[in-house]
């Protein structure tokens, strides 16, 4: 099997080719994907952490397990004859059903099809305060968006933080798609991946409300734009939240595009793999990877930020920093476009659930 260079095995599929012009010519995946607002309100003065992602991950977690286990705590998932059926390991603890494909053989669990993206990083909150964060699904995890509002608003009125600050769930709102007059028209900003109303703003609708406890419509996924870019040649990524890029076992900021785009590429095929049932899959990516050889990272401002989060289950406090900042490319980008605005919404490296590697990217001719 081919393995890219730093030594990191690719299982055989589907083969590709550049074509005669040398173009490469890959087909990414188009990962489908709902992306919720949730606007909660402290009810007394609260404290809760500077990193969120971790605290509304694990509470998330718990309720939503209370919330649809008909089986009981003392249950392991693992063993569990309804584990196939249940939105819990759907959402939460999925697991490599069957024989694990070449790349992911030795592990039991497969990426989860979540990324949680907390607003900010503000600790204090007084009574009556909002607290939001978005919740994006992908995949076969849309429809069971229910699931995920109804826990998170146990959790939150359950208490949010070691002292149990209790929260209400005021709303949820949902990202809607392209408007008729945008899809007619064509206003859609080149390379923009939100979707925004004909007056250039993003379009936002109610998907729950807190005080009638009902959800108020079915949303639609959402695709990232396929938008074709003939010429790109300069881009700017911001690592808007600590990214864990981990090469030869080892956490690092010191890498090339070619490395950042394997990581990339490996994140958006096993999405795809375990959470996009019947997608077409092409795991010989070796030429774009070689392509990526040709794109330069031209300045590198990355500083690295250290925090900790609580793992219940090892009952011990893992690390989990990582850097920030901004780093400049210079090359053909156009091949990478799809690849980056896929990865603006996915998220890159570890802990991506929670938060962890968001990014933006503006690219110019």
């Amino acid at each position: 099997m081919p393995k890219d260079q730093n030594d990191h095995t690719i299982s055989n599929g589907p083969s590709f080719h550049a074509n005669k012009s040398g173009a490469v010519n890959y087909q990414l995946p188009h990962i489908p994907y709902l992306r919720m607002r949730f606007s909660l309100l402290a009810q007394r003065d609260s404290h809760l952490p500077f990193f969120k992602g971790s605290l509304l991950r694990g509470a998330f977690g718990h309720a939503l397990r209370r919330t649809v286990c008909v089986m009981g705590p003392q249950q392991p998932c693992e063993t569990c004859l309804l584990r196939r059926q249940c939105a819990y390991p759907q959402l939460f603890e999925t697991f490599v059903e069957g024989e694990p494909p070449p790349f992911l053989r030795g592990l039991d669990t497969a990426p989860r099809p979540y990324v949680f993206e907390p607003f900010d990083q503000q600790q204090h909150y007084r009574a009556g305060e909002s607290l939001r964060f978005d919740l994006l699904l992908f995949g076969k995890a849309i429809p069971l968006h229910p699931y995920a509002i109804y826990a998170v608003a146990q959790m939150a009125s359950e208490g949010l933080g070691y002292k149990r600050f209790p929260f209400d769930l005021l709303k949820v709102e949902w990202q809607e798609g392209e408007n008729k007059q945008q899809k007619e028209k064509g206003k859609q900003q080149e390379g923009d991946i939100e979707p925004r109303t004909a007056t250039g703003e993003i379009e936002w609708r109610l998907l729950y409300d807190g005080a009638s406890k009902r959800l108020h419509e079915n949303p639609s996924p959402q695709l990232v734009s396929a938008i074709t870019h003939s010429t790109v040649s300069s881009a700017q990524i911001t690592f808007q939240t600590p990214t864990r890029l981990k090469f030869n076992n080892t956490l690092t900021s010191e890498f090339s595009f070619r490395m950042l785009a394997f990581k990339m590429i490996r994140r958006v095929l096993e999405l795809a793999h375990f959470h996009l049932p019947g997608a077409s899959l092409d795991w010989e990516f070796h030429d774009l990877l070689t392509a990526a050889n040709s794109v330069k990272i031209t300045r590198r401002q990355l500083q690295w930020v250290d925090w900790e989060r609580r793992s219940n289950r090892q009952n011990t406090e893992m690390k989990m920093g990582g850097f920030v900042g901004e780093i400049v490319l210079e090359g053909d980008l156009a091949p990478f476009i799809h690849l980056l605005r896929t990865c603006e919404i996915v998220h890159v490296g570890k802990g991506a659930v929670f938060g962890n590697g968001k990014i933006a990217c503006e690219t110019a001719p």
